[in-house]
């Protein structure tokens, strides 16, 4: 039983780890005299989950990620860089996400808009057990404050049985 959480817990360091590696540069544009985000950049760091205790799969740099259509997943970003600094500007909590989950040159099967976590500094989408039936797809997302950010660039995944 211990050793399942000790692997629980060494893979959530992994996680942490290679987020804190990661360099995004993502400029934060906009910010009025009480420092909350009122025109928010693009956001970054797109990554697809497996599952609550699986390894961030990354869209850019490897391969395609994967998801199980009867487990589920998560579909994420990041509002900023990841680094020392990260979790010292708290004017992100205000800030939400538009998702569009949909086929490779299809229409959006699914557009919906998700608070960030409590944390400020995640935007999380949760796919449901077979919400997406097996196939490739794809998603992105703009982040909006007072005013909507661009939209990122689409990231690829696929869903298995």
């Amino acid at each position: 039983m211990i050793r399942k959480h000790l692997r629980r817990i060494g893979a959530t360091a992994g996680v942490i780890a290679a987020l804190v590696s990661v360099s995004v540069s993502v400029a934060v544009a906009g910010a009025n005299a009480t420092g909350s985000q009122n025109e928010p950049s693009v956001p970054g760091t797109l990554r697809v989950f497996a599952g609550p205790y699986e390894q961030a799969q990354f869209c850019e740099g490897g391969p395609t990620p994967v998801i199980s259509g009867t487990s589920g997943g998560a579909l994420a970003a990041s509002p900023t860089a990841f680094g020392k600094d990260a979790g010292k500007n708290r004017s992100y909590s205000a800030l939400r996400a538009t998702f569009e989950v949909g086929k490779p040159g299809e229409a959006p099967l699914i557009t919906q808009t998700e608070r960030i976590w409590p944390n400020g500094m995640v935007f999380n989408l949760a796919l449901a057990a077979g919400e997406l039936k097996p196939g490739d797809y794809r998603f992105r997302l703009r982040a909006i404050g007072n005013k909507a950010s661009d939209w990122t660039s689409w990231c690829a995944f696929t869903v298995t049985q």
